[in-house]
């Protein structure tokens, strides 16, 4: 029970807020490839460690996540633009 609650907490915390949907699906698509590559980082609970191995593996992952972090970052650069 507490692996579980761990997992949601820690899937809580990957990335930054918005866009909500990119992140979910990264989340989605990524965990397991963090928990593979970044579990260190993903026991700190912090995003900006999660988030920065993740970017440092990302040849290492799978085509779901690779495809979905390139879709978080568009959205990302979409928001800077119209912000």
């Amino acid at each position: 029970m507490s692996r579980i609650a761990f997992i949601l907490a820690a899937s809580g915390l990957l990335f930054s807020a918005p866009p909500v949907l990119a992140q979910d699906s990264v989340r989605n698509a990524c965990m397991p490839d963090i928990r593979k590559y970044c579990s260190a980082e993903l026991a700190t609970f912090s995003r900006d460690k999660v988030r920065a191995c993740l970017i440092k593996n990302i040849k290492k992952t799978t085509p779901a996540c690779q495809e979905a972090a390139k879709a978080r970052r568009d959205a990302e650069r979409a928001k800077k633009i119209g912000s």
